[in-house]
């Protein structure tokens, strides 16, 4: 058998900058921070294709057959962090050990070969240059003279504490100043456009942290930037265009020419401090429950509240759903349903073993289904587009393999229940991954749907919503909260 066809699709769709979306009972955001970007591949109507999932393993490798279950995957930058931990800063003799972009590529390959080329993968990039999660690449301009200019300086034109160490004459952390027009095009070309990036072949896309931009003075900073720089609000708000200037850049490189995408571009998606209002920075729309069913339910502080279902089957669906490369969290309320859901939790608190196993194996996880799982895989099907991702974005890191040894913590070991012998520092257990096929049960999510003969759902009596596909005909009741998935009748 040959090996799959890694050709670069180069499908493009850019509409305009500036949309207005309108959700339910939720507040619709002001104009988008970044352009609505389609990705350059084929739509894909599978179900399991159409999973998402941003995935970490701080203990070694991610699990690349697990991986390789869902339709996109966004790998953090603290995976496989042990290794890196361990291996000599070659660029700085003796220094500290950052994040090796090469690591990423690494896991993106293992990935794109245990998937046959079908999932898409991402990798992350920081957005401010803040701290160490950044890569080699970056802190290899960190540490050349001639990129002095690259990055911000104090008041007094020294490194800014807490990002640089000077005690010794190395520079350990840096951030970047977007006024400089030079680190805006090494930003998108070169940082993000390079080959250690989406520029690798086996790379289809990029997860932007930090780049909400930086406050200004007497308004609340996520950091203490514009305090130690003594930028000027004038300053700051040329801080933020320049960001704003090398993210979009790096995100229409991304689509015309290299044939990826930005996670940054899925929508909804919330910046705080631009797509107003927005008092959480959430990133895509929220599951129904019961009551948000019909006529939707307000935002909440991980997910654009979800805008009913009797939204989703009109012509407002469009902009909700089927008209954009829409993200869909499968949690209705994360805060209330994280200590159940899959892909979240490590051994690096004391804590964290019981809650990263399942109760059947001693820990504290309900591995019992998702739930209402059958109702949310069915708004999903009924709003979805042709670009559309079902799964959960941060969860935190947490492996498949709770047998790889991981640095030392602090007071560790900790007692770790199906590793009594073992112990727990050093270790992680994915007791809350599952791969999508595993979702519901009673398998919805293996059922081929083929392509949808209806372009939108229709309420065909009150409260029932229905979408006909060429093989299955999806069906929520909202009334009694039942979804079902029965064979299309012939027409």
């Amino acid at each position: 058998m040959s090996p799959p066809s890694l050709l670069r699709w180069k499908h493009v769709a850019v509409l305009p900058f500036t949309i207005v979306l309108c959700a339910g009972q939720s507040k619709p955001p002001g104009p988008l921070k970044f352009p609505t970007l389609f990705p350059p591949w084929p739509a894909d109507w599978s179900l399991l294709r159409s999973t998402i999932a941003q995935t970490c393993n701080y203990s070694g490798w991610f699990d690349p057959s697990l991986a390789a279950e869902f339709g996109v995957v966004s790998i953090d930058w603290a995976n496989h962090e042990n290794s890196y931990r361990s291996r000599p800063f070659s660029s700085i003799p003796g220094g500290p050990v950052y994040p090796d972009d090469a690591d990423l590529v690494t896991q993106a390959e293992m990935i794109k070969l245990a998937s046959r080329n079908q999932t898409k993968v991402f990798v992350y990039r920081q957005g401010q240059g803040i701290a160490i999660n950044f890569g080699m690449q970056a802190h290899q301009v960190l540490s050349d003279p001639q990129y002095d200019g690259f990055w911000l300086k104090t008041v007094n034109n020294t490194p800014l504490p807490g990002n640089i160490n000077q005690t010794d004459g190395r520079r350990i952390g840096g951030v970047f100043d977007f006024r400089n027009e030079t680190l805006v095009k090494w930003f998108a070309t070169e940082y993000v456009g390079g080959p250690q990036c989406i520029g690798h072949p086996m790379v289809d896309g990029w997860f932007a942290d930090d780049v909400y931009g930086l406050g200004s003075p007497g308004s609340a900073d996520r950091t203490p930037v514009v305090k130690e720089s003594g930028l000027s609000p004038d300053q700051v708000a040329a801080w933020n265009r320049g960001q704003q200037k090398a993210v979009v850049a790096a995100q229409t490189l991304a689509v015309n020419k290299l044939g990826s995408f930005n996670w940054q571009n899925f929508q909804p998606m919330c910046e705080p401090g631009h797509d107003e209002p927005c008092p959480n920075g959430w990133t895509g729309t929220a599951a129904p429950d019961r009551a948000s069913c019909e006529n939707g339910a307000p935002d909440g502080m991980h997910g654009k509240g979800f805008p009913g279902m009797r939204k989703m089957c009109s012509a407002q669906g469009g902009a909700l759903a089927r008209d954009i490369p829409w993200l869909y969290q499968l949690w209705h309320d994360r805060n209330a349903e994280q200590g159940t859901f899959p892909g979240q939790g490590s051994c690096t608190e004391a804590a964290d073993c019981a809650l990263d196993t399942c109760k059947s194996d001693g820990g504290g996880v309900d591995c019992s289904p998702i739930k209402d799982i059958r109702q949310r895989i069915a708004a999903f099907l009924l709003s979805r587009g042709p670009y559309a991702w079902m799964g959960y974005n941060w969860m935190g890191c947490a492996g498949s393999d709770h047998k790889r040894k991981y640095m030392p913590f602090p007071n560790g070991p900790y007692a770790c229940p199906q590793n009594a012998s073992l112990r727990c520092a050093g270790y992680t257990d994915g007791a809350r991954w599952q791969p999508p096929k595993d979702w519901d049960p009673e398998g919805a999510m293996n059922l081929d749907y083929g392509l949808p003969i209806d372009t939108a759902c229709t309420e065909v009596e009150a409260g029932v919503f229905e979408r006909r596909f060429e093989n299955i005909t999806v069906r929520l009741n909202c009334s009694n909260w039942v979804a079902d998935f029965v064979p299309t009748v012939a027409s």
